[in-house]
């Protein structure tokens, strides 16, 4: 048997357990994206080519030329995230104690790292930039006809029908595919005080039961708390105004992708130079890209 096979096998165990755990509790957003590949390398990938919507045309009589029709075509890619990494350091006293089993306290905190990275590029990508064009070297910024404006109030009934509305004119299919606000605490308050959203009468249900958010109007709900703990890198896009106004993303799954280098990666080093203590070493790499444009919204709130 090897000098180091109980090394190895501590250091497989970590990374199993802690990729097992994140199997089982996944952060809440990324999860979220209607589709998701593996990548490799450093470079932008292309994910799809996007083709213009076609229309048939009459014939114009027997034996006539064929109705050729130029379709426009757009090319989308996904540019990798930025690695990322969690490294607690254990002195001897703790390492001889603790344990790298499935649902130890240590897995389920670099679990929770992996997770919270992973939801802070959901946050990144969707307000950030997506990518087209031969080489996918083309910038395609936040669409700013999607963006609904707060008008001075935080989420209402008239602005859940506006933005009803703007999806069915960008021609998202609602009946396929429901379509999803993240709510932040004010605006989860302010669903809850709607009186249409409370009644029984208009909802069917009672959502004030258990606590609950329900759907409404076609839309599903998720709650987030967008802060720098939750969301390190990506928190800010959530605000507007210097904080005084709310971002919520409305999108539909198929609008979004998301490309994962790195799901989880573990290894347990022996640190010398710090009296032997044990370095716990996590790394992830991922990204989400906007695919569709007009599938992709912003409703503001204050």
């Amino acid at each position: 048997m090897a000098e180091n096979f109980a090394d190895n096998h501590r250091n497989i165990t970590f990374s199993n357990n802690v990729t097992a755990t994140l199997r089982q509790e996944p952060g809440m957003l990324y999860g979220l994206c209607g589709s998701s590949a593996p990548y490799t390398g450093s470079k932008k990938a292309r994910i799809e080519n996007r083709f213009g919507r076609l229309k048939m045309e009459e014939k114009q009589g027997r034996n006539t030329d064929t109705n050729s029709t130029d379709i426009d075509s757009v090319a989308r890619w996904i540019a990798p995230g930025k690695k990322a990494n969690v490294a607690p350091l254990l002195d001897r006293d703790d390492s001889e104690t603790t344990e790298v089993d499935l649902g130890s306290p240590l897995v389920k905190e670099v679990a929770a790292a992996a997770a919270t990275y992973h939801d802070d590029m959901f946050g990144v990508g969707y307000f950030g930039n997506a990518w087209s064009g031969e080489l996918g070297d083309t910038a395609v910024p936040f669409k700013n006809a999607n963006i609904i404006a707060h008008g001075g109030t935080g989420l209402t009934l008239d602005k859940l029908i506006a933005t009803r509305e703007l999806l069915r004119k960008r021609h998202v299919n609602i009946q396929r595919e429901k379509p999803i606000i993240l709510l932040q605490p004010e605006d989860e308050t302010d669903l809850l005080q709607i009186p249409e959203y409370k009644s029984f009468d208009y909802n069917g249900s009672k959502p004030l039961e258990n606590g609950e958010i329900k759907p409404f109007m076609g839309f599903r709900f998720f709650s987030i708390t967008p802060d720098a703990e939750s969301m390190p890198r990506s928190y800010a896009s959530f605000f507007a105004n210097g904080g005084a106004t709310r971002q919520l993303p409305v999108f539909v799954p198929s609008g979004l992708h998301r490309g994962v280098w790195v799901e989880f990666w573990g290894k347990i080093t022996d640190r010398a130079d710090k009296n032997h203590s044990e370095q716990f070493y996590g790394e992830a790499r991922s990204a989400v890209v906007r695919t569709d444009e007009d599938k992709c919204f912003i409703l503001q709130t204050q």
